[in-house]
């Protein structure tokens, strides 16, 4: 009998397989009528590391594994009725486990009730800033900057929660709007109760797009476009008497301001760079709490592309701060479609003058079609 773990993969394969005879590929489109069609698509991320102090005689470790393994389904119904699901099975295989949860990370219905506004229903991502809203199929970076991504423990799953969103443009304006489940009101084991009359939660994102709207539904780290995008956005995240701790109950509030350019010169000559703000209350005595910073800079030549990455958090709690610098290479040999991506990690967690520097060595090939 085969392991419990592979029965998701066994499933997917099946699935595949049985869509193979519709004249379209794996992230084919197929084409019911004039106004409602399917796609299918597969995204593999496997991954190769090299890490510092990882093996239990203190030497240098290896690992490969599946950073991502996703199925894609999407489509439309009618010009205006469209829908969105995908699966994830994250770190299937690293540092040799292969018992990685395999679930549903996106699923959700959208209606475009008036030109370029629409409201989608499901399982969302919380629009806090447009870098946790990049997809991680398009991002510029072997990874997200996950650290400083810091919503309240016990709200929604993988930065997603369910609810309604309201989305579209006003002009040059674009906004999110959400209403989500967020922290269910519950007594916990110590006698507190957070969110104790169930409140939902709140959050919004406004940005302006100075010169090309950014319409996608999950942003791009690099368009390997024709014409320039700038835009610079903001975004709360609030839920009332969400987060317990020592010192009692807390709202749960985060804020983040970022700027995104995309400058090309030539077809195959652009500049990428992102910059975005992060600021957390969840307690004065929560770690989870205090102010990030991310930065990333990167110039392609062709289908090279160095690029370097940095974040910074800053923790209320003493000791609990957080540094990055990440150095990389990206090679697109077509595009988002196929590309590698590499990156030497040098990190410092807690007392940043007294920590160890940690340093990992990452190499990624993306696979998606």
């Amino acid at each position: 009998m085969s392991p419990a773990p592979s029965r998701p993969l066994s499933v997917l394969a099946a699935l595949v397989v049985a869509l193979l005879p519709l004249h379209s590929a794996l992230a084919g489109k197929l084409t019911i009528n004039d106004e409602a069609n399917l796609n299918i698509a597969l995204l593999l991320q496997p991954q190769a590391q090299v890490i510092k102090d990882a093996t239990p005689l203190g030497g240098v470790g290896t690992d490969f594994f599946l950073r991502r393994v996703r199925l894609l389904v999407y489509g439309s119904v009618t010009k205006r009725l469209s829908f969105f699901m995908e699966t994830d099975q994250p770190n299937f295989g690293k540092d040799g486990n292969f018992n990685a949860q395999f679930y549903v990370q996106d699923a959700f219905v959208s209606y475009e009730f008036l030109d370029k506004v629409w409201v989608d229903v499901g399982l969302i991502i919380a629009p806090l800033s447009r870098h946790n809203l990049q997809g991680a199929i398009a991002l510029n970076t072997v990874d997200f900057h996950s650290n400083l991504v810091r919503f309240t423990a016990g709200m929604g799953k993988v930065w997603r929660d369910v609810g309604v969103q309201l989305r579209g443009f006003v002009g040059p304006v674009g906004f999110r709007a959400a209403i989500l489940n967020g922290q269910e009101g519950v007594r916990l084991e110590n006698g507190t109760t957070v969110n104790p009359d169930d409140l939902p939660r709140g959050v919004a994102m406004v940005r302006w797009n100075f010169l090309t709207r950014e319409e996608d539904l999950f942003f791009q780290g690099i368009y390997f476009a024709e014409k320039t995008h700038l835009s610079i956005g903001a975004g709360a995240d609030y839920q009332p008497n969400a987060v317990a701790s020592a010192t009692g109950k807390h709202d749960s509030a985060a804020f983040s301001a970022d700027v995104f350019l995309d400058l090309p010169f030539s077809a195959s000559q652009e500049l990428v760079f992102q910059s975005t703000v992060f600021h957390y209350r969840q307690g004065m005595d929560n770690p989870q709490s205090g102010t990030g910073l991310l930065s990333e800079l990167g110039y392609r030549f062709g289908k090279v592309e160095p690029v370097v990455s940095a974040e910074y958090f800053n923790s209320r709690v003493h000791a609990q701060d957080a540094v990055a610098l990440r150095p990389g290479v990206n090679l697109w040999f077509m595009k988002h479609t196929f590309n590698l991506k590499t990156e030497l990690a040098l990190t410092r967690v807690g007392e940043l003058s007294e920590a160890e520097t940690g340093i990992t060595g990452t190499a990624q090939v993306q696979f998606f079609y």
